[in-house]
Formats: C-alpha cells, sequence, structure tokens
C-alpha cells in the first residue's frame, strides 16, 4: 500500500494493485478459517456470516472491479484506482482492529434458563444459591454426545485434507506421468535430441499436459527453430491460460526472436518482438507478482526497447540473475527448467 503513488509507472501501480488484491483475499479467506473461494463470492459469504461490514463489503468491491480493470494490459490505472485501494485497504483494517474491542466490551451472557423453562433468580444477599441445578434431560445428553462425535469427524477430515494438501505440495513433481519425468530427466542431462522424442510421445499421451510443450518449444528455441517454439509454445498457453510459467517461456521465445532479427538488421521486427516480450511478462506478473524471473526479463525487455529507467527498476526488484546479462549482452534464455501444471 505505502508503493502506490500516481507518480509510479502505471505497469508497476497495476503489478501493486494486483499484489494488494492478493494479500486482502487471503487475508479474508483467513476470517472464515480457510476457503476456497476468490472474488465475489468469498465476499458474499462473509457477508452472510455477518463477518465483514457492508461497508467493508462495498469498498473491496470496488477494489476488486480496479484489480479486473489492471488485468487489461492497455489499461493504465488512475488516482481513483489508488484512492479505492487505499479506502477499501483502510476500511476492512479499521474494521478489523475494532473487532476484539467489541469483543471484550460485550456483556455476559444472559442466565441459562431451568428445565422449568424460567430464568433462575439472583443469589440472596448471604451469597446462597437461588437456585438448585437441575441437570438437562437425557435427550439433551444424545444431543451433546452426536455433536461432539461430529465435531471429531469434522476436525479428522480437516487433518487429513491438511496432510494431503502439504504431500501434494512437496511432492507434486512425483505426481507427473512416469513418461514426463523421464523425459525430462534426459532434457537436463543434456540430450535434447532424445529428449525431443520422449517430449513428442508424452505429448500425444497426454494431451491435456502444457508441460510437453514448454519443453519442445525450448529446446526448439535453443535449436533457432523459431517456427516450431511458437507453435509449441502457443499449445502449451492454451491449455494452461493462467500458467505463469508458459508464459514466461513464451516471453523467452519473443525476446530470442527479436534478438535474431535485430542481429539480422531488420529493427522493426526486433522492437515488435520485444513489445511482445514485454506484454507477456506483465501478464505472468498478474498471475503470479513475486515471480523473479518475470520481474528481470521484464527489465531486460524494456531495456531493449530503451526504456531504461524502467528497466532499472524492475531489475533491481528482481534481484540479481541470468537477466541482468539479457539486458546488457543479449536476450539470454531463462535457464531453470519449466514448473509443472
Amino acid at each position: 500500500m505505502a508503493k502506490l503513488d500516481a507518480s509510479r509507472h502505471p505497469e508497476e501501480i497495476a503489478a501493486d494493485i494486483i499484489e494488494v488484491w492478493s494479500s486482502v483475499e487471503t487475508a479474508l479467506r483467513s476470517l472464515m478459517g480457510g476457503s476456497t473461494l476468490s472474488g465475489q463470492a468469498l465476499i458474499r459469504e462473509l457477508r452472510s456470516r455477518e463477518l465483514i461490514s457492508l461497508d467493508q463489503a462495498h469498498c473491496l468491491l470496488e477494489l476488486q472491479a480496479v484489480r479486473e480493470r489492471v488485468d487489461d494490459t492497455e489499461y493504465q490505472p488512475t488516482q481513483a484506482d489508488i484512492a479505492t485501494a487505499r479506502d477499501a485497504y483502510d476500511t476492512l483494517q479499521a474494521g478489523l482492529v475494532s473487532q476484539p474491542a467489541m469483543a471484550a466490551s460485550a456483556g455476559a451472557a444472559p442466565s441459562a434458563p431451568t428445565a422449568s423453562g424460567t430464568t433462575p433468580p439472583a443469589s440472596g444477599a448471604g451469597g446462597s444459591p437461588a437456585a438448585v441445578y437441575v441437570p438437562p434431560p437425557r435427550e439433551e445428553y444424545g444431543r451433546r454426545k452426536r455433536s461432539m462425535l461430529l465435531g471429531a469427524l469434522l476436525i479428522l477430515i480437516a487433518i487429513v485434507l491438511v496432510a494431503g494438501g502439504v504431500y501434494w505440495y512437496e511432492f507434486r513433481d512425483g505426481s507427473l506421468p512416469s513418461d514426463v519425468r523421464d523425459a525430462i530427466a534426459l532434457y537436463e542431462r543434456g540430450q535434447p535430441e532424445a529428449a525431443r522424442t520422449a517430449f513428442t510421445r508424452a505429448a500425444r499421451e497426454h494431451p491435456e499436459m502444457a508441460l510437453p510443450h514448454l519443453y519442445l518449444g525450448r529446446i526448439a528455441r535453443a535449436e533457432g527453430d523459431f517456427a516450431a517454439a511458437g507453435n509449441e509454445l502457443k499449445l502449451a498457453v492454451g491449455l494452461e491460460r493462467q500458467s505463469a510459467a508458459a508464459l514466461n517461456e513464451l516471453g523467452a521465445f519473443f525476446l530470442a526472436r527479436g534478438t535474431s532479427f535485430a542481429n539480422q538488421g531488420r529493427p522493426d521486427l526486433a522492437t515488435s518482438d520485444y513489445n511482445a516480450a514485454r506484454r507477456t511478462y506483465v501478464r505472468s506478473l498478474q498471475i503470479d507478482p513475486a515471480d523473479s524471473t518475470a520481474r528481470g526479463y521484464l527489465g531486460c525487455a524494456l531495456a531493449r526497447l530503451g526504456r531504461t529507467n524502467e528497466a532499472a527498476q524492475w531489475l533491481q526488484r528482481a534481484g540479481s540473475g541470468p537477466w541482468s546479462a539479457c539486458a546488457t549482452q543479449g536476450a539470454a534464455a531463462p535457464t531453470s527448467a519449466p514448473r509443472g501444471p
């Protein structure tokens, strides 16, 4: 929030707004104890549970609308968009800070009624109890027991789901089909021809997977076969439109082809490809704002376009990496392997 300022470049403002909304969504999900909901559905659910006020809900919906507008890479955030983001953040923060104080100042709960349905009177002056405790009927014990069993079952299910999620996250590469893992091993051992054959076979066996096409595109790009590389990456992005890894590979393709055009003395085509790389890395950052690779190579693309000040800012945000050489010596391709789906 502190970085949001109209004096900064529109692309930086857009990236910050996206990052703010992502953090706000995480905070909203934590109010519910965790949830897979997002956007308007998440706000509606929080409002129905009265976890946020009507005013907070309206501010959050306005912030989400700003977040959707900056998805368009041609859209330039305005001062009003920045003010909307600040208002939503301040309103949500003020409401959350006030909740503990409200809870602490709430009065004591009313006395429970006795079995006869009346509220027991207060104790007498001597402090002796004014009513004798009457145990609840047998049906009440049955309901309590069922509630306890149900609660224990829900907790057990939650533990299993969390454990399963942790296992998937830690060992997700192991969930790849064996033929895809074998193809990746060939690529990492420096056997591109054998890897190409294996990835081509894997792409036929698993037409829903983008990963084989990402590797095929990278192999073709390294060989200077930009026609084949472009076709493979087009298939990959079509299969996983919200994949930052696929977009990063596509951006690397545009950078490499632009460099090839520049070396051929065709600056118009080179500039077109550098612009395409810039737009592609911006789209990648909209999906994963913390991706250093996308930040660094966005800086490289901006440097190739002569936008040195903006390039320096993105390179600084990315930190050290191969993109530094890309910005000064040539459009070096990313060397890390594409991530899985």
